[in-house]
């Protein structure tokens, strides 16, 4: 009987997928939803080439931070992550200062909290590398150098240090019952010097943690970034075309997906695998001529001899087997998960494959282009871009779910 209720419970979904289109330009989406071992498995179409849903992110940001000249904390320098809190203010990971910087809801910079060093809420060069609320009212930024989150509460006064539990250094979200989503770092577990392959990808454990920073439990080995290694230099760098394993907090449930093609796994915070999101995908290999073009247009602007010695480390790179299949992932707090297309030669926009909470894909998004997502809110895009100065703004865009 079981089996029977998940066959028409698929069945009502692919009816109710084609007659509800979610304002994607008239495309019916096929869904089907099925149960293995009491994983809910939930198979997509792609959304029609063109198509989006009727949501719209505005003309331009209604908040911009960052400046070439001026007070030094509007001059951000490595950020890495923001999120904007709740009541409105917008908090920077500014590894550059190894600082969490806070600014008003319009864009003033109004504290800084943390800075270089090794006592209580201080960080390592490079470092926070995310900035994230903490259940509470708190908000938490990394020290992976230290495998510490620090956390501090809305007045900026620092509460505790979470020490990770050993081989874990990066802290990757927390969900909603103060479990941490943990992996090890690649550059700091050392599987990328003197590598002996040109190709390098080492596995990666993931793992739950308790709130405290003790192991819950391991999430399992995964595959993590592709580096390219040459005799030339000391230390692998990434590949330009490098699939990796992408993570975000969907909700209750985290979720962990290599990119090597197409398919989400959702994790509650005891372990247990949930859910399995599957989205159609041809998966399309990399030319050499295509590895090249990129080459030369991401470093033409080197001076001759730093880009000489580069291209000298480079010699030899060849394409990966497949390009990624996805790009990024986010959630938003009405429970979408938002999973960005990866860019193919050519391809500018900034594409993002919207499913609702029960994994159904419902059509395709645009964000700004040259926008680094950060964060999706309910009527928001928060994220970071570089101007032709290559000054660091990030910037707040409205989101309008219902636009007339």
């Amino acid at each position: 009987m079981r089996k029977s209720r998940i066959t028409l419970a698929g069945l009502l979904v692919v009816l109710a997928a084609a007659c509800d289109t979610g304002g994607d330009s008239g495309s019916a989406l096929r869904t089907e939803v099925h149960d293995s071992a009491g994983v809910t498995i939930v198979e997509n179409a792609r959304p029609v080439t063109g198509s989006r849903l009727d949501w719209r992110v505005g003309a331009a940001p209604a908040v911009s931070i960052g400046t070439l000249e001026g007070d030094e904390g509007d001059m951000l320098f490595l950020v890495l992550d923001a999120t904007r809190l709740p009541d409105g203010r917008i908090a920077l990971a500014n590894a550059g200062s190894s600082e969490l910087r806070v600014f008003s809801a319009d864009g003033a910079h109004l504290v800084t909290w943390g800075g270089l060093g090794e006592g209580p809420g201080e960080f390592n060069p490079y470092t926070p590398e995310t900035v994230s609320r903490w259940p509470g009212d708190s908000i938490a930024g990394d020290n992976m150098f230290r495998r510490q989150v620090q956390v501090f509460d809305a007045d900026g006064s620092h509460g505790r240090t979470v020490t990770l539990a050993d081989g874990y250094q990066s802290f990757l979200g927390v969900m909603p019952d103060g479990t941490l989503l943990v992996k090890p770092s690649t550059v700091l577990s050392g599987g990328v010097f003197g590598a002996a392959e040109e190709l390098v990808r080492k596995d990666e454990d993931f793992g739950l943690l308790l709130p405290g920073g003790e192991l819950r439990v391991s999430l399992g080995a995964h595959p993590g970034e592709e580096w390219f290694s040459s005799p030339a230099a000391a230390m692998a760098r990434p590949h330009p075309f490098g699939r990796s394993t992408i993570s975000t907090i969907w909700g209750d449930l985290a979720v962990v997906a290599p990119n090597d093609r197409y398919e989400l796994r959702a994790y509650s915070s005891d372990g247990s695998l949930t859910r399995i999101i599957r989205r159609d995908h041809e998966l399309r290999s990399p030319t050499q001529a295509e590895l090249d073009e990129w080459l030369a247009e991401t470093y033409a602007d080197l001076p001759e001899e730093r880009r000489t010695r580069l291209f000298q480390q480079l010699e030899g790179m060849a394409p990966v087997e497949f390009y990624p299949a996805f790009e990024a992932l986010e959630s938003d707090p009405l429970g979408y998960l938002w999973v960005q297309e990866y860019p193919l030669p050519g391809e500018e926009d900034n594409v993002w494959t919207v499913f609702d909470p029960g994994g159904r894909a419902r059509g395709f998004v645009e964000t700004p282009l040259g926008l680094d997502v950060f964060e999706i809110g309910e009527d928001y895009v928060l994220g970071m871009a570089a101007d032709e100065n290559d000054v660091e703004r990030v910037q707040l865009w409205p989101l309008d779910r219902n636009p007339g």
